[in-house]
């Protein structure tokens, strides 16, 4: 089984798109890096996310508002033998994508993005009270860097 690169922009999208949350990770001077599972929204090369309005990822992001952003989506566990445990993989894509946090201060491009987000779980734009909008930092990330790769492909694939 071998692994592939995926260079296609569409497929990339699709990866990203049947993905339900991504994991952020953030840079922390003289430490491991920060990762958080997030919910997002994705739309002509651009991440959105959001969060609570204060906490560590916030302190850290101010410091350094460069992130890397992970995706994937398993299929199924593939094997060359059953009995070679060094034969298992899973059958899986993952898309690598890194760029640098700006947070949306204005309202209706707030809603925008969160509606955007929402369209993950929901057809439906929602309204947003003031004091839901104003309370919730969202995030945009425009993408600078992307790579995708399939793993666990059979060879010839």
């Amino acid at each position: 089984m071998k692994t592939i690169k995926i260079d296609e922009l569409a497929e990339i999208e699709a990866i990203i798109n049947g993905c339900d949350i991504c994991f952020v990770g953030i840079n922390v001077k003289d430490e491991a890096p920060y990762v958080i599972p997030m919910n997002f929204g994705y739309s002509d090369n651009v991440v959105y996310l959001h969060s609570a309005p204060f906490g560590k990822h916030l302190d850290l992001l101010v410091i350094d508002p460069n992130i890397s952003i992970t995706f994937c989506l398993v299929e199924k566990l593939v094997y060359q033998h059953v009995n070679v445990a060094c034969s298992y993989r899973m059958d899986s894509k993952s898309v690598v994508c890194s760029g640098k946090v700006a947070f949306i201060e204005d309202l209706k491009e707030k809603e925008i993005a969160l509606n955007l987000i929402m369209r993950k779980f929901s057809e439906k734009d929602f309204s947003y009270s003031l004091p839901a909008i104003k309370n919730v930092k969202v995030w945009k990330v425009e993408i600078d860097k992307i790579t995708a790769k399939a793993f666990g492909q059979k060879s010839g694939k």
